[in-house]
């Protein structure tokens, strides 16, 4: 892996879509969910972007189109950038099920079986969070399951006993699991809007931090701001004061910025 100040002007004039995931990149992780046993209450609250990380992607969107990718919902992430949102703007929800562009939403289709078999899990989850406080609660999604918890082998085991098939993966979060279909990734996600937007997948700049990352950043050119934990063809480190896709966009826009006063 380079620094990612070691990205050559060839390579940034190729880029026509930036990408960024959400938690531990643009905003700091730490989302706090409550959930009643029956479901008929739920208490969310999350980070918010950065007023300068703004700015910048208004900036940004003179020169690239912007993507952002991320394990959440659909509603939450047109809600995060309500304030530069478009129909330019693509989001790709529910590590990479759901994707809007062009003012269109775009998503797999399943199975029953598929859906089935999560409703299950589901229960079963429920069952051990009635007298197990380590499990908070369920966060609202179409295609894929995730649970606000504790890092817990129960979960794990549970999801692999219904898993004969093996074709669902359990990833942790940092404060969960995302539980879903392997067919879509957010590698696979970005591989479709290459199709999509009739471009290389290597001119969709990635960034990323967790195991649900992976893909995207070895499809896309790959920026991790979380080293340690998954590679990238690029690395970018958090400073004390900001996020690593902060730190990228201030990169990003110097270097936009620059080439036009040239």
């Amino acid at each position: 892996m380079r620094n990612f100040k070691e990205i050559t002007n060839q390579e940034l004039e190729t880029i026509k879509v930036v990408t960024f995931d959400i938690d531990g990149v643009i905003i700091p992780v730490g989302t706090q969910l409550k959930e009643n046993i029956d479901g008929t209450e739920l208490y969310m609250k999350s980070k918010q972007l950065s007023r300068e990380f703004i700015e910048n992607l208004k900036k940004l969107k003179k020169y690239v189109r912007l993507n952002f990718s991320s394990g959440r919902n659909i509603l939450y992430l047109k809600s995060l950038t309500n304030e530069i949102f478009d129909n330019n703007l693509i989001l790709q929800a529910e590590n990479g099920n759901i994707t809007f562009i062009d003012g269109k939403i775009i998503h797999p289709s399943y199975p029953n079986t598929y859906f089935e078999k999560l409703k299950e899990i589901k229960e079963d989850i429920k069952k051990i969070m009635k007298k197990d406080k380590r499990i908070r609660g369920f966060e609202p999604k179409l295609f894929i399951l995730t649970v606000h918890c504790e890092k817990m082998e129960e979960i794990e085991n549970l999801v692999k006993s219904y898993d004969n098939e093996n074709e669902l993966y359990c990833l942790w979060t940092n404060e969960g699991y995302d539980i879903g279909s392997k067919e879509m990734t957010k590698g696979r996600a970005i591989s479709d809007l290459a199709k999509y937007l009739d471009i290389s997948p290597k001119q969709i700049l990635t960034t990323g931090n967790n195991y649900n990352d992976k893909e995207m950043l070895e499809v896309g050119k790959g920026v991790t701001v979380d080293p340690e934990r998954v590679s990238g063809e690029y690395f970018v480190e958090s400073t004390g004061d900001k996020l690593g896709g902060e730190i990228l966009a201030d990169f990003l826009v110097n270097y936009y910025l620059n080439r036009n006063a040239g």
